[in-house]
């Protein structure tokens, strides 16, 4: 027995519903394309942040090395 032919409606169903899953696939790509540049961007801050502190730190040891360095140099030492 042959296969019956599928409605119009019926097909339009099917496309519906295809496009509708497609659609659905294309959403959750989009949030998770949101989620990870919200997150890189995220990153990006703390990165920025932590290397302000690095400087800070790295400005202070080179002021406390360059003190030991004058102290040593000093007559009185």
């Amino acid at each position: 027995m042959p296969a019956p032919e599928q409605s119009p409606v019926t097909e339009e169903g099917l496309l519906l519903t295809i496009r509708d899953s497609s659609t659905g696939r294309n959403m959750e790509a989009d949030n998770t394309a949101n989620n990870i540049l919200a997150s890189v961007k995220e990153q990006e801050l703390q990165f920025e942040r932590l290397t302000r502190e690095l400087e800070v730190e790295r400005q202070i040891v080179a002021n406390q090395l360059e003190r030991c360095r004058l102290g040593g140099e000093s007559p009185g030492a």
